[in-house]
């Protein structure tokens, strides 16, 4: 029900998503369920999905599927992490510093360094809009926030959200069938007993913890990088789950 509410939410009638479903349906039985040592063929598609070969052939060279959006997200929480954790843009107490926009140490240097290809006013422009930065009166630049919250473009937050929610369900579906000592780490901690004073404060909590946890994973993760192609993308995530009224009555 949750993912129905925001796709009516953002305006998604119930024909796009099976227009989506379906075609992930054929991607995925493409890639995945291949017979062995066999290339896929659109009538055993047409077999593992249901849907008839025609479908099955428009489906399958049907590419709607943008990974701009991701990227872009990707090179903000990059320049972000060099930004409060590479020493060059720290001050003497760890700290990250105010930048001077161009320059040696700049602003526009660490955004070419991290960024990737993404230009220095585009990714100005986006940490503006997330409240991230802002412009000091002497024109350097700060820091705001070390954490990523996109703007109030729904688009944005819906692609995040297909990410996150991917790499849960990835997780969920691996250690579904991996062996013991191949699983990966999956965990929550959970109250049903949580005083409804105590939310504010709990919230409080989890976010100051959590925020520090995720850039402790962060410059752990940085001191591992590497630049050949052995390199391979990691993700942790942390996030808060309050149950509805409704919820809690079905549980009982």
């Amino acid at each position: 029900m949750s993912l129905t509410r925001i796709l009516l939410r953002n305006g998604m009638s119930y024909g796009e998503f099976d227009q989506i479903a379906r075609k992930c349906f054929v991607d995925v039985a493409n890639k995945d369920f291949s017979p062995a040592g066999k290339k896929q063929t659109v009538s055993n598609m047409a077999i593992l999905t249901g849907l008839n070969r025609k479908e099955v052939k428009k489906l399958s060279e049907l590419d709607f599927e943008s990974a701009s959006d991701s990227r872009q997200y990707n090179r903000v929480v990059r320049v972000l992490s060099g930004w409060i954790n590479d020493p060059r843009f720290l001050r003497k107490d760890g700290n990250p510093r105010d930048l001077e926009y161009e320059g040696a140490d700049s602003f526009s240097e660490l955004v070419r360094e991290y960024s990737g290809d993404m230009p220095v006013a585009a990714m100005q422009k986006v940490l503006l809009r997330s409240a991230n930065i802002k412009f000091t009166d002497d024109n350097k630049v700060r820091l705001l926030s070390h954490a990523y919250l996109p703007s109030d473009d729904p688009i944005e937050k819906l692609a995040i959200l297909g990410m996150d929610t991917s790499q849960l369900v990835d997780t969920i579906d691996f250690n579904l069938s991996a062996a013991e000592e191949e699983l990966r780490f999956q965990r929550k901690a959970s109250n049903p007993r949580v005083a409804v004073t105590s939310i504010p404060e709990v919230k409080q909590f989890l976010k100051r913890k959590g925020q520090a946890f995720l850039e402790e994973v962060d410059l752990y993760l940085s001191q591992h990088e590497s630049d050949d192609d052995s390199s391979a993308e990691l993700s942790v995530g942390v996030f808060y789950h309050e149950s509805e009224a409704e919820d809690q009555e079905v549980a009982k």
